[in-house]
């Protein structure tokens, strides 16, 4: 069972402290705030003073169905070929058929990420394997950047992600006011904060974080009952208006619009399972489905004020994958998905998130100085 400061891994990071300390350093004068300073650069001395009762305890899986490697310094590679499919269309009468929908699609080359974990943390992100390489010639060039960190228990996992798209391509013609065939979108940005837990109900013998993470490895086949939660903001933005003037007759209350920015929040129920075969080959499949409460605005300038609105949206998202884990190594393909169909005021999104790739990865027995530094920095217990 962890208590509630199980939080507080993220926040108590010697990044936080050394930045915090600098800033009470810059304005304090007082031999006082001076020994606050101390206090604060020192993770041991500041969770005895602040949190004197917080102490994480660890509930092991049952080892007949779920490996667990809290000494082993996980690093994995991944090569993926991101994608989105986002389609912008009219709710007005004037617009009774699809002729004048936004279709936007990215085109990148594939992108390379690292991942590393170490008992409850993971962290990785992604870049561009070749900057300036494309799918596609006749579309904008699509950039991509993501950064995740991630607290992971047998029962709990938390994350916090942060997903960042540039360049898209109207592939709608009918849109085209140019001898182009596509209408290029090369300054369009869609970016987006995530804060979501997942609770899993069946973590005694299936590990959602197996073919994710990697610091577990199921051993015998089961599967289980999963939710999700979490809050979410987005923003869709670019230079110029949201949509053509060669569309916008068809677009009611959409007059000059650059940008359209959701808060979300989300209650997922799923189901997931994990199939392994001689105890080292495995297949992984997980799925939510969801109404998420959305609020949002539409903007005319990045400092605009406005109202927001509310709809309800409907997700569906999940993962599956396939490979090989043995106690040092683990290799896979792996496929996740995730649509969005909202139905805003005067416009529809329907948004499809697409990730196909491959992994490799190989667990190290962890250094000490990763373990000394993980034990001095972390809450204690974690």
């Amino acid at each position: 069972m962890l208590y509630t400061g199980e939080l507080l891994f993220v926040l108590q990071s010697k990044l936080f402290i050394i930045i915090i300390s600098l800033a009470v350093a810059s304005f304090a004068s007082s031999g006082e705030l001076y020994a606050q300073e101390n206090v604060l650069l020192h993770p041991k001395k500041f969770y005895k003073k602040f949190f004197p009762g917080l102490r994480v305890k660890r509930n092991p899986p049952d080892s007949l169905y779920v490996k667990s490697y809290p000494n082993y310094l996980s690093v994995g590679v991944h090569v993926l070929l991101p994608a989105v499919d986002l389609n912008v269309s009219s709710r007005s009468n004037k617009a009774m058929s699809s002729e004048h929908t936004s279709k936007l699609r990215t085109n990148q080359a594939d992108i390379i990420g690292l991942s590393v974990s170490y008992r409850f943390v993971t962290a990785g992100f992604a870049f561009l394997i070749k900057p300036g390489i494309q799918n596609n010639y006749n579309y904008a060039p699509s950039h991509y950047r993501t950064a995740t960190i991630k607290y992971n228990s047998a029962a709990y996992s938390l994350q916090f992600k942060y997903i960042r798209w540039r360049g898209f391509t109207d592939i709608n013609t009918a849109n085209s006011i140019s001898y182009d065939k596509y209408v290029k979108r090369p300054n369009m940005v869609d970016k987006e904060f995530q804060f979501e837990g997942i609770y899993n109900f069946g973590w005694k013998k299936y590990s959602y974080l197996a073919p994710i993470t990697f610091s577990q490895r199921q051993v015998k086949s089961h599967a289980g009952i999963l939710l999700k939660a979490g809050v979410y903001y987005n923003q869709l933005s670019d230079d110029s208006i949201l949509v053509t003037r060669q569309q916008q007759p068809y677009f009611d209350e959409f007059d000059n619009v650059k940008a359209i920015r959701t808060l979300s929040i989300k209650l997922a129920p799923g189901v997931g399972g994990n199939l392994v075969f001689l105890r080292s080959i495995y297949f992984s499949v997980a799925a939510f489905a969801s109404a998420d409460l959305y609020f949002y605005s539409y903007l005319k300038n990045p400092d605009e004020t406005t109202t927001n609105r509310r709809a309800i949206v409907y997700v569906l998202d999940g993962k599956t994958s396939m490979g090989y884990q043995s106690k040092r190594v683990y290799a896979g393909l792996r496929f996740e998905v995730e649509n969005r169909k909202a139905a805003l005021h005067s416009i529809k999104m329907n948004t499809l998130y697409s990730y196909i790739g491959i992994e490799l990865g190989y667990r190290f027995i962890a250094p000490h100085i990763v373990k000394k530094v993980y034990k001095d920095t972390m809450p204690p217990g974690m």
